[in-house]
């Protein structure tokens, strides 16, 4: 007879995921900006906080720009720290409410990357994409079927000569050899 036991564990019980467009204005620049050079997003962090049954999301990174000014004869590098936040929805939650004892996990599932940069009335504009995903790890059961013991058929050992003839060794497989059966507990 099977018996059904629960097993205690631990397991991802909600997950959710945002993505954030977001347009940093970069501070003011050495002089007048003649050209963008390159734009490179460093130091992306990401942290998930409980808020009553939610998730809140917030992370930073830093944008550097490199540019050129006095026309295109020196070139400087602006930086500028760029904070973000959201609340992010469960999909398929275990459960509505969030415990005390729920651990949550923030990521990033793709880095941030400049999508535009641009220059709008001497200021430097980048548009920036990212997205990330939290993660709800607390206690959930799982329920097992015990099944009874297995019992292995011990079947003789075939030796095989390498000059034997090949229909002889055909004949020999046996295709039921994986085969075995399952008695139950007394």
């Amino acid at each position: 007879m099977n018996e059904i036991r629960e097993i205690l564990t631990k397991a991802v019980i909600g997950k959710g995921s945002r993505k954030f467009d977001l347009t940093a204005m970069m501070p003011e620049t050495a002089g007048l900006v003649d050209r963008v050079l390159g734009a490179v997003m460093t130091q992306h962090l990401v942290t998930a906080t409980k808020s009553g049954n939610s998730i809140e999301i917030s992370g930073s990174y830093e944008v550097h720009v490199w540019y050129t000014y006095e026309d295109d004869k020196k070139t400087e590098i602006v930086r500028m720290a760029v904070d973000y936040g959201d609340v992010i929805v469960l999909e398929n939650a275990l459960r509505e409410h969030l415990l005390a004892s729920d651990e949550l996990v923030a990521e990033e599932l793709v880095a941030p990357y400049a999508t535009d940069v641009r220059i709008e009335g001497g200021v430097i504009h980048v548009d920036v994409s990212l997205e990330v995903v939290a993660e709800v790890i607390g206690e959930t059961k799982m329920r097992v079927a015990i099944l009874g013991p297995v019992v292995e058929t011990v079947r003789a050992e075939i030796a095989f000569d390498p000059d034997d003839d090949l229909a002889e060794i055909d004949a020999a497989i046996q295709p039921d050899f994986l085969e075995a059966t399952i008695l139950p507990f007394d």
